[in-house]
């Protein structure tokens, strides 16, 4: 898979239906074991990471949140569980690495990715977005039909998204094998953001909203604090704006 360390020019923009096309066939292909996962997304982050040690990177985060697992696996068999939540992660990686992403990790049954803002935080800011809207059209559209047929439950999710900057932390001295990880403003916003998002609905912080082209302002609307109770605030006391979006699929 190419590996995007910048932002992907026009020419390599996603086209949603095609993510579509293809997650089904290999959804289909997997529940009929033609098909196994072997890619791994998370190492390809850490080796990334590990040449940028103690360094600020400047980001957009997305974190995609898997709602009803608890429930799903207290009535599923553990292979069966295992099998659908493989599968989502799997999916939900293809889909950030398709954008240009890198996952970070999959957390339990949420996946986190990021997506490094180069010069063109704009841009970035789109394709972060973009990735989350195509993220709801892949579940709604390839996994879920698969598993309706199946007799397995339908899937549904929760996706935030925030931008800043972000540094990386080494757990200790080996640089080789030590974990490492990224810490900042916008991974806490990202999980915060999750308690006011709706069920396949995604939310973003304004920092990425600014940046976004009007024709994607247009999808989201500033969430409600005085319904949502959201009033998460900044360095300069002010409440943070969140704006959701609850895509149309096709």
């Amino acid at each position: 898979m190419k590996y995007f360390t910048q932002p992907m020019s026009e020419k390599e923009s996603s086209d949603a239906g095609m993510l579509v096309r293809k997650s089904h066939e290999r959804i289909r292909s997997y529940f009929e074991n033609d098909f196994e996962y072997d890619q791994l997304p998370v190492p390809r982050s850490t080796e990334f990471l590990r040449h940028h040690i103690s360094e600020k990177l400047s980001l957009c985060v997305l974190y995609v949140d898997l709602i009803g697992s608890t429930q799903m696996s207290s009535k599923l068999s553990p292979d069966n569980f295992s099998f659908i939540i493989r599968s989502f992660c799997q999916e939900m990686a293809y889909i950030i690495e398709h954008y240009g992403g890198y996952v970070l990790k999959f957390v339990g049954d949420a996946a986190i990715g990021y997506f490094l803002t180069g010069d063109k935080p704009g841009l970035v800011a789109e394709k972060t977005t973009e990735c989350g809207i195509s993220m709801i059209a892949v579940i709604e559209n390839a996994i879920n039909p698969v598993l309706k047929k199946k007799g397995y439950p339908e899937l549904k999710v929760k996706i935030t998204a925030g931008y800043g900057i972000a540094s990386v932390i080494l757990y200790s001295a080996d640089k080789s094998k030590a974990h490492i990880d990224i810490i900042g403003l916008s991974l806490n916003l990202a999980a915060k953001m999750q308690s006011v998002t709706k069920p396949n609905q995604i939310v973003i912080g304004e920092q990425i909203y600014n940046k976004l082209n009007s024709k994607l302002k247009t999808s989201f609307q500033r969430v409600d604090t005085d319904t949502t109770g959201w009033n998460y605030k900044i360095i300069d006391g002010e409440t943070y704006s969140v704006y959701a979006c609850s895509p149309k699929v096709f």
